[in-house]
């Protein structure tokens, strides 16, 4: 075959790649360039595009000039591997190619260099805007933690101061009441008890404030805990309490997990307390506790069949202070399913509720995926 041929026949291979290619002599000369590149380099094989890919070459409209990143493979056959190279088209416009380049020996003809320069100015574009965003979001979360750490310390801070004045009227009210010589009216004395209610209402919300504020403050002490003993304990603890309501209470196998004790009996006390508050008003009421497995990972869940909930409302229960209409009548703070949630979610899980309106409800929460 002679050498136009087999130049003929290299040309028409490199005609048919997307690539773009340009195949240089020994002297780095372009030799054979495909369409690919002409398009990439905004020219058509003409003579100045021909002139234009020359000066591509050369290194007159791209640094570093390609010429400098070519000698290794000249000198010693070495082989280029993602240079990068700014190229300045002949409209004015900058790209960013990805030049590999090897030298390559076919029968019949000398010594060639095959650069297969690669645009990437889109791709470079997107992972500057991608890191760009990264870091606006890095320091947003920075500002985001620094907002809430002030805030916890604030609520926690407010909380303790309330608790001196609250005590006072607490104080004051019980002397109205059962001070010697004091003789109120029963109209008065009634009031002086609704007081006496309110201000127990408002320690209690002020100690529920405290701890959803101590929440993410603590640190996590986990071990491997048998979620199902802790459950038992709670319900022992609640039943006491009870004063002659009477629920079917269902204890499944649960799979072992890893968690902080202290916290999660909050969440157990808080699931537990709720489902109780809300069959109270049911002949038979019942509440199961179980797991399963999906998708590798289990799922806890605790069941009631009590009022029960409108799903569009399911994400607001997680919102502290905020009480459902649903809830009217129910005795309750607003903190317990936000605090829930807040210890769930330090635990690297989620929570999530399902539910229809006097059908009960079902409450799903999960605790990572860390292994036993």
């Amino acid at each position: 075959m002679s050498f136009d041929t087999s130049m003929k026949t290299v040309q028409s291979i490199l005609n048919t790649l997307h690539q773009p290619v340009v195949v240089l002599d020994g002297m780095l000369r372009p030799r054979i360039a495909n369409p690919a590149l002409y398009q990439a380099l905004e020219c058509a094989p003409t003579d100045p595009g021909e002139d234009f890919i020359e000066a591509f070459v050369s290194g007159e409209v791209c640094t570093p000039p390609l010429r400098a990143i070519l000698k290794p493979v000249v000198l010693n056959g070495q082989e280029v591997v993602g240079a990068e190279v700014l190229c300045t088209l002949r409209t004015g416009r900058r790209i960013l190619l990805l030049v590999n380049a090897q030298r390559i020996r076919a029968a019949g003809l000398p010594e060639m260099i095959l650069v297969e320069p690669r645009d990437i100015t889109e791709e470079k574009d997107a992972e500057l805007r991608i890191q760009e965003l990264n870091d606006a979001l890095e320091a947003r979360a920075v500002t985001v933690e620094a907002a809430n750490k002030e805030l916890e310390s604030y609520s926690h801070s407010v909380s303790h101061d309330l608790r001196t004045p609250l005590r006072f009227v607490n104080m004051i009210a019980l002397l109205l009441l059962h001070e010697p010589g004091a003789q109120l009216s029963k109209n008065a004395a009634e009031q002086v008890n609704m007081i006496l209610q309110a201000t127990g209402e408002m320690a209690q919300l002020i100690e529920r404030l405290l701890v959803f504020s101590q929440a993410s403050r603590v640190a996590l002490k986990k071990r491997r805990m048998d979620l199902r003993r802790l459950f038992q304990e709670v319900v022992k603890e609640l039943q006491h309490a009870q004063e002659g309501f009477v629920v079917e209470i269902i204890l499944e196998d649960l799979t072992l997990c890893q968690g902080d004790r202290t916290l999660l009996k909050e969440v157990v006390a808080n699931l537990l307390t709720n489902a109780l508050k809300f069959t109270r008003r049911r002949e038979s009421a019942r509440i199961t506790v179980g797991c399963m497995e999906t998708d590798g990972e289990t799922v806890y869940f605790v069941r009631d069949n009590g009022v029960g909930f409108d799903m569009n409302d399911a994400e607001l229960m997680f919102v502290p202070f905020n009480r459902l209409r649903k809830s009217a009548g129910f005795e309750g703070t607003g903190i317990g399913l936000a605090l829930v949630r807040r210890i769930i979610e330090r635990h690297g899980g989620r929570i999530w509720a399902e539910g229809e309106i006097d059908k009960g409800a079902t409450f799903y929460f999960t605790l990572g995926t860390e292994a036993l």
